[in-house]
């Protein structure tokens, strides 16, 4: 029988995968409160949290949220970055992290991204892409490009028709005159 503490993580699980955009489950061992308060700092201002979690608790959450269970990836002691961010803004700290640790700590296992279970390399490649207002903006130009060039072609149409106008009406003016 599951204890009312036990139930309200898990409540609180599925209410934070409800929100998020991505969970990137890593492996904690080894580090130090501070430096686990000192990434928490680091996520805050991306939209990120960092938790440590039981393991069967949040596959009883994942499955209460109809999503993929992360198999392997929930081996050992887990901590996750939940995301309601850009993922890829709170990977590249989490990276950065641990980078600058010079350590792989903390060790990720992989991860969730919407309803895609990642794996080490597929965080790994996560954090290479460019910000998500980065990615819109290259969108928008490329769906607005067609759109200019369709009215770049329209206006010198336009121009040619009025330029050749002109030109007869005043081969008409000068051969009347």
């Amino acid at each position: 029988m599951p204890t009312p503490q036990k139930e309200a993580t898990v409540a609180s699980l599925i209410d934070e995968l409800g929100r998020i955009q991505s969970a990137i489950v890593t492996d904690y061992r080894g580090l130090t409160v501070e430096q686990i308060t000192t990434l928490r700092k680091r996520l805050r201002p991306v939209g990120a949290s960092y938790m440590v979690v039981k393991n069967t608790l949040l596959r009883i959450a994942l499955r209460q949220r109809n999503l993929p269970d992360l198999g392997d990836i929930l081996e050992g002691p887990s901590a996750v970055v939940f995301t309601e961010g850009d993922p890829v803004e709170a990977t590249k700290i989490l990276l950065a992290f641990v980078r600058e640790l010079r350590r792989d700590l903390p060790q990720v296992k992989g991860g969730l991204l919407g309803a895609t279970v990642l794996s080490q390399h597929d965080v790994a490649n996560l954090a290479t892409l460019p910000p998500r207002e980065e990615i819109l903006g290259n969108l928008v130009g490329t769906l607005q490009s067609p759109a200019v060039n369709l009215v770049s072609t329209i206006g010198t149409v336009l121009s040619n028709l009025v330029s050749t106008i002109e030109a007869y009406h005043q081969q008409q003016s000068a051969s009347a005159a």
